[in-house]
Protein backbone atom coordinates (compact mmCIF):
# COMPACT_ATOMS: atom_id res chain seq x y z
CA UNK A 1 0.00 0.00 0.00
CA UNK A 2 3.13 2.47 0.73
CA UNK A 3 4.47 1.58 -2.77
CA UNK A 4 1.44 2.80 -4.36
CA UNK A 5 1.34 6.51 -2.18
CA UNK A 6 4.93 6.64 -3.28
CA UNK A 7 4.16 5.78 -6.94
CA UNK A 8 1.31 8.32 -7.06
CA UNK A 9 3.17 11.06 -5.39
CA UNK A 10 6.10 10.39 -7.53
CA UNK A 11 3.60 10.80 -10.79
CA UNK A 12 2.79 14.09 -8.64
CA UNK A 13 6.43 15.56 -8.82
CA UNK A 14 6.51 14.15 -12.34
CA UNK A 15 3.69 16.39 -13.28
CA UNK A 16 4.79 19.22 -11.51
CA UNK A 17 8.35 19.26 -13.33
CA UNK A 18 6.42 19.33 -16.67
CA UNK A 19 3.81 22.12 -15.52
CA UNK A 20 6.62 24.36 -13.69
CA UNK A 21 8.56 23.89 -17.02
CA UNK A 22 5.42 25.32 -19.31
CA UNK A 23 4.85 27.98 -16.45
CA UNK A 24 2.08 26.21 -15.27
CA UNK A 25 0.87 23.89 -11.93
CA UNK A 26 3.02 26.30 -9.91
CA UNK A 27 0.51 25.54 -7.00
CA UNK A 28 1.88 21.64 -7.31
CA UNK A 29 6.00 22.50 -6.56
CA UNK A 30 6.31 23.29 -2.90
CA UNK A 31 4.08 19.99 -1.82
CA UNK A 32 6.20 18.34 -4.64
CA UNK A 33 9.17 19.98 -2.70
CA UNK A 34 8.34 18.92 0.34
CA UNK A 35 7.98 15.27 -0.26
CA UNK A 36 10.98 14.96 -2.35
CA UNK A 37 13.23 16.62 0.86
CA UNK A 38 11.16 14.24 3.57
CA UNK A 39 11.25 11.37 1.54
CA UNK A 40 15.14 11.93 1.04
CA UNK A 41 15.76 12.01 4.46
CA UNK A 42 13.93 9.34 5.43
CA UNK A 43 15.38 6.96 3.43
CA UNK A 44 18.98 9.02 2.61
CA UNK A 45 20.81 5.40 2.68
CA UNK A 46 18.72 4.78 -0.80
CA UNK A 47 20.85 6.06 -3.97
CA UNK A 48 17.42 6.45 -5.57
CA UNK A 49 16.51 8.86 -2.24
CA UNK A 50 19.96 11.07 -3.15
CA UNK A 51 18.75 11.36 -6.90
CA UNK A 52 15.46 12.82 -5.16
CA UNK A 53 17.29 15.71 -3.27
CA UNK A 54 18.84 16.66 -6.57
CA UNK A 55 14.98 16.53 -8.04
CA UNK A 56 14.02 18.65 -5.28
CA UNK A 57 17.19 20.90 -5.50
CA UNK A 58 16.80 21.61 -9.24
CA UNK A 59 12.27 21.84 -8.32
CA UNK A 60 13.87 25.57 -6.69
CA UNK A 61 15.88 26.25 -9.20
CA UNK A 62 12.74 25.60 -11.84
CA UNK A 63 11.01 28.09 -9.19
CA UNK A 64 13.54 30.82 -9.48
CA UNK A 65 12.59 30.96 -13.40
CA UNK A 66 15.62 28.89 -14.87
CA UNK A 67 14.71 26.38 -17.48
CA UNK A 68 16.72 23.48 -18.68
CA UNK A 69 16.40 20.14 -20.58
CA UNK A 70 17.48 18.71 -17.28
CA UNK A 71 13.32 18.57 -16.82
CA UNK A 72 12.67 16.01 -18.92
CA UNK A 73 15.28 14.11 -17.76
CA UNK A 74 13.96 14.06 -13.97
CA UNK A 75 10.20 13.66 -15.72
CA UNK A 76 11.64 10.56 -17.44
CA UNK A 77 13.54 9.39 -14.54
CA UNK A 78 10.26 9.63 -12.58
CA UNK A 79 7.91 8.07 -14.25
CA UNK A 80 10.74 4.88 -15.33
CA UNK A 81 10.77 4.70 -11.32
CA UNK A 82 7.18 4.70 -10.97
CA UNK A 83 6.16 2.08 -14.17
CA UNK A 84 8.76 -0.04 -12.70
CA UNK A 85 7.36 -0.42 -8.99
CA UNK A 86 4.18 -0.89 -10.57
CA UNK A 87 5.14 -3.82 -12.67
CA UNK A 88 6.39 -5.52 -9.70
Amino acid sequence: MLIWIFNILDLMVAISLLGLQFGILTSLAIPSLIYLVAKGIIFIKDPFSIIDLFIAAYIVVLLLGVKTFITYIFVSYLLYKTIISLMQ
